[in-house]
């Protein structure tokens, strides 16, 4: 039985042999997943004992005594999840929406996406990204300080899940040009775009650095940039990454 803890309440998925788990949502009613299933109302609650018909509440597992309905053929493209996904980057990164998502993943719980699951993107399948490891100097970008340096790594595989490292060098106190604190760089390309943090290098004055795992399309990598912020305080373009 598996358990998770959202804020509120622990939810357990009952046992249900030869069933179907479904998970309640907004405006669902027992007679509404009866009907959509081909059961009955007396027979969920049978097979959900301690349930409150009348309160159901969103984000409830329950036992459908029925097998689940013939998988349906993915509208677009099947997708693999990634280390820090949810359905809200997902959808931002692909041009869709968490709704979308959700029903074309019908048994899908978007609160407990798990590493390697694969889930339906209603969507046109993207170009594939050539793989590439490659570098790109990041320039700077504000004249108060010509002094300043940085560089971008990255190793990039076919699905557009990179390894990054950004560090930058010479960089002044980020309050004297910005009301932030903390540096980072962030990664635009037309329609979507993604930030990483740098943390300041213990011993060495003006030296940040920030790594991360990313999914970037292959848009990125023609029209896409990253820069430094505050400021911007360096900046470059994706499509120089050689």
């Amino acid at each position: 039985m598996s358990t998770f803890y959202d804020g509120l309440y622990a939810l357990q998925y009952p046992p249900c042999p030869g069933g179907t788990i479904y998970i309640i949502r907004q405006g669902d009613t027992l007679f509404a997943i009866a009907q959509r299933f081909g059961t009955t109302v007396n027979a969920l609650i049978a097979a959900n004992p301690g349930i409150n018909p009348l309160n159901l509440i969103v984000g409830q597992a329950i036992c459908i005594p029925v097998p689940g309905p013939a998988p349906v053929p993915c509208p677009g493209f099947i997708y693999t999840i990634q280390p820090g996904d949810t359905y809200y980057l997902i959808a931002l990164r692909y041009g869709t929406s968490v709704d979308a998502l959700i029903r074309a993943n019908p048994g899908v719980d978007p609160n407990r996406l798990q590493v390697g699951q694969r889930i339906c993107v209603p969507v046109v399948a993207p170009p594939p990204v050539t793989p590439r490891t490659c570098t790109v100097a990041l320039s700077p970008r504000i004249s108060t300080v010509p002094s300043a340096g940085g560089v971008l790594w990255l190793r990039t595989d076919q699905f557009g899940t990179a390894q990054v490292l950004v560090a930058g060098v010479n960089l002044p106190d980020p309050s004297t040009i910005g009301v932030d604190t903390t540096y980072r760089a962030v990664f635009s390309w037309p329609g979507g775009t993604v930030s990483v943090p740098l943390t300041p290098v213990t011993g060495q004055p003006g030296v940040w650095v920030g790594t991360a795992v990313q999914s970037f399309p292959a848009v990125a990598f023609t029209s896409g940039a990253v820069d430094v912020f505050p400021g911007p305080v360096l900046g470059g373009f994706l499509r120089d990454c050689r």
